[in-house]
């Protein structure tokens, strides 16, 4: 899920305040002739200029929120004129997108079509008995729209895939587009994929008190579509709705998820009944409107019919000798026929031989199966330079797409466009050899490293060398309580540039650690020492508490008591016979942190990284041992690079470290709450950087509608140029698919073809 700008901003407001409540009594104590804690000294000089940098982003991020806050223009009454003619030219704007970028804008063919008056139920079938339902072969030279006024505006669009239904349905849009320019009274056609409807029972405050559940879901989201692709407002959407300004065009019934398939007719029959809905016209698969227990209510439904031989012969001859290795390729095989009978196979076999001469073609080889043709289609377009696009290498772009269909057609809801967001949360179930392998054998182990160098450093240059060693040897025995997430995974084949993520991991992670634990000893500082320790107590104690009234199991309970009670103890003597209880404080908040940090890093990879495979895997727990010791040495290393005294001991800071670890429960294995999201930004960066996903969404997209292999709905928006296109690339193997690519590529580069080059 998409992380709202709200709380995005509301994130950022925090840290900076948060930030800059903690620096600015240190420069005021230092600007009034006072000292900087310790470990602060060197940077003094840099205390007003972040002061005023970071009161700077609270401001621009102030704004923001402000602006965002305000209350919206009040939308124009349905009435007003203005609404009108700006809905249409927002509509003629989105089909005049959707013409451009599909393959029918290539490959114009005249399509044919019958009707099935037994396909719907029709209103006055109900009264009357029809004499005849046989299918009626509609005139060659008949249009979509004349059909569409014939069957007095209720009309369904059957055919089998890639038949061009959704042609028609865009031919028909800017028909009904035009005549509503013309006409005042005439409606406007708004064209709705429905791929992103589910049925819904809830009902909200703003919904008509007469309509059912079903109904009341739909209309809602009918209306947000209306709003979030053409501009119209929901207040002036349902208006226009009661009134019959609207011309609904829903293209694809076959999309929605199957178990809410059949809940559209009835909702639709209401639909009729309570609202004004002029004109109707749907698009479905035969195949899948077959299955469909309940049939639409509409006065009647046509089938396009195949692509005939003389059709595509016709075609290839008007277009001339640019279509000659097409020609070649089909004549060649006669299964290509039965394989080439709807303007969508027409176009992806033109496209993957369009430009390629007859001696190649034939040299080659032809794909006489549905998958080698979309094969041959993918290798050619990506194969070809475009000059408007950045370029990609093909295991990139073929990985890409293959991630991309794959998410497209497996998360829920609109299952056709792109998603504009590529967010984690829609991952779930995607297991990579490659991602697991870099999550367990070398992004989990340098983050315990990480994590133990950073909190070590920071703890050893202001408490001294025992209190650096408490902290590696808390996180070491923290480590291996269970449960341990991690497996044993072997190298993949391909490369995956290990070297340099361990380096960007080490060095960002130490980073984090550094940052989170000088920032508390910052505060523990500026803090009266019994604040923070009452503060410290009541979070330690409000969580065992928490656990106590939960937890059903007699011997944990008795467990969290000896617990809390060496806590107690611990904590009573060392503040008794210590000196320092800011430092104890210090140290008991950093073990703490540290404590949860490695709670954090052992549950990265079991929310979306093999987790069927960790429960029956034994783990490894030991051998994090090396790393975690080699981040200890590390960060002791770093601190005499520094100038680091080792030689200052701060015994109540290291009795507050272990304190800390230990009141921590990092046993728990329940996962922490940041564990989750952390785990699928996780998962999302190994996908992009093994090549999965791409680094830079908006100039990939670009890339593949430049190539066919998407097209471009709307502004920033894409989805893939077909189903069939988008079901191969998420079936596909991508690395058999590259190398075909890559083959594709070398031929083009020598100017000749190698025998078989495509088949498979």
């Amino acid at each position: 899920m998409r992380i709202p700008d709200g709380v995005l901003r509301a994130v950022v407001l925090v840290v900076t305040v948060s930030l800059t409540l903690v620096l600015l009594p240190i420069a005021i104590n230092v600007g009034t002739g006072g000292t900087a804690p310790s470990f602060l000294a060197p940077y003094v000089a840099w205390t007003w200029p972040l002061i005023g940098l970071l009161w700077l982003v609270a401001i621009i991020t102030a704004l923001f929120e402000v602006r965002s806050r305000r209350l919206p223009t009040v939308s124009r009454s349905a009435d007003q004129p203005r609404n009108r003619p700006n809905a249409l030219a927002r509509v003629d704007r989105y089909l005049s997108q959707r013409v451009a970028g599909s393959l029918a804008s290539r490959t114009r063919i005249e399509l044919a079509f019958d009707e099935l008056p037994e396909a719907v139920v029709r209103p006055y079938d109900l009264l009357v008995q029809p004499l005849d339902s046989t299918p009626r072969q509609v005139p060659d030279d008949a249009d979509i729209a004349s059909v569409f006024d014939e069957l007095q505006d209720s009309m369904l669009i059957l055919g089998a895939p890639g038949a061009g239904k959704t042609t028609l349905l865009l031919d028909l849009a800017r028909t009904l587009s035009a005549q509503a320019h013309a006409d005042v009274n005439k409606p406007i056609p708004v064209l709705i994929d429905l791929a992103g409807w589910t049925a819904q029972q809830s009902r909200r405050a703003d919904d008509d008190p007469l309509d059912s559940a079903n109904l009341a879901g739909f209309v809602r989201w009918l209306l947000n579509e209306l709003n979030a692709r053409y501009g119209i407002p929901p207040a002036v959407g349902r208006t226009w709705l009661r009134r019959g300004r609207l011309a609904l065009l829903l293209d694809g019934l076959d999309e929605i998820v199957k178990a809410d398939r059949d809940k559209l007719a009835p909702v639709l029959e209401e639909l009729r009944r309570r609202y004004l809905v002029g004109k109707l016209a749907i698009t479905c698969r035969t195949q899948d409107y077959q299955l469909l227990t309940h049939k639409l209510s509409l006065y009647g439904a046509v089938h396009i019919r195949p692509l005939t031989r003389q059709q595509v012969l016709d075609y290839f001859a008007a277009v001339g000798p640019e279509l000659d290795g097409a020609r070649a390729a089909i004549e060649q095989d006669d299964a290509l026929w039965d394989l080439v009978n709807s303007p969508l196979m027409l176009n992806v076999m033109i496209l993957a031989y369009q430009g390629r001469e007859p001696e190649e073609v034939v040299a080659g080889g032809v794909a006489d199966l549905r998958r080698e043709l979309f094969d041959t289609y993918i290798s050619e377009v990506l194969a070809r330079d475009r000059l408007t696009s950045r370029q990609y290498d093909p295991s990139t772009a073929v990985r890409s797409l293959w991630c991309l269909a794959w998410w497209t057609r497996s998360r829920a809801g609109d299952r056709t466009a792109v998603p504009r967001w590529l967010v984690p949360n829609g991952w779930y179930g995607l297991s990579l050899h490659e991602v697991d392998y870099l999550a367990h054998v070398i992004f989990l182990p340098t983050l315990f490293a990480a994590l133990t160098a950073g909190a070590t450093l920071a703890t050893m240059a202001q408490y001294g060398v025992l209190a650096g060693l408490a902290v590696a040897a808390a996180a070491l025995l923290l480590v291996h309580i269970r449960p341990h997430s991690w497996q044993e995974s072997s190298p993949p084949e391909s490369k995956l540039h290990r070297a340099p993520l361990l380096a960007v991991t080490l060095a960002v992670g130490t980073a984090t650690a550094v940052i989170l634990v000088v920032a508390v000893m910052g505060l523990v500082e500026l803090l009266p020492p019994w604040l923070a320790l009452v503060a410290e107590a009541a979070a330690i104690a409000a969580s065992y508490v928490i656990e106590l009234i939960v937890s059903d199991n007699n011997r944990r309970r008795g467990l969290l008591a000896v617990r809390v009670l060496v806590v107690v103890v611990a904590s009573a003597l060392t503040l008794e016979l210590g000196a320092a209880p800011r430092d104890f404080a210090s140290g008991l908040a950093i073990g703490l942190i540290v404590a949860q940090g490695i709670r954090v890093v052992k549950h990265l990879p079991s929310d979306h990284l093999v987790h069927h495979a960790i429960a029956t895997s034994r783990g490894h727990g030991w051998r994090m041992d090396p790393w975690v010791l080699g981040g200890a040495l590390l960060a002791v290393l770093l601190a005499l690079a520094l100038g680091a005294d080792l030689a200052s001991p701060s015994l109540e800071a290291v009795v507050g470290v272990l304190v800390g670890a230990v009141a921590a429960k990092a046993w728990r294995r329940r996962a922490p709450v940041l564990a989750g999201p952390l785990s699928r930004l996780l998962h999302d960066f190994l996908l992009r950087w093994t090549g999965y996903l791409p680094w830079r969404r908006r100039a990939f997209l670009r890339y593949a509608a430049d190539r066919y292999v998407l097209a471009r709905t709307g502004r920033g928006e894409y989805s893939f140029i077909h189903l069939l296109v988008r079901d191969h690339l998420a079936e596909c193997s991508p690395n058999h698919l590259a190398a075909k690519v890559d083959h594709r590529i070398a031929e083009r580069a020598a100017g000749h073809s190698t025998t078989g080059s495509f088949s498979a």
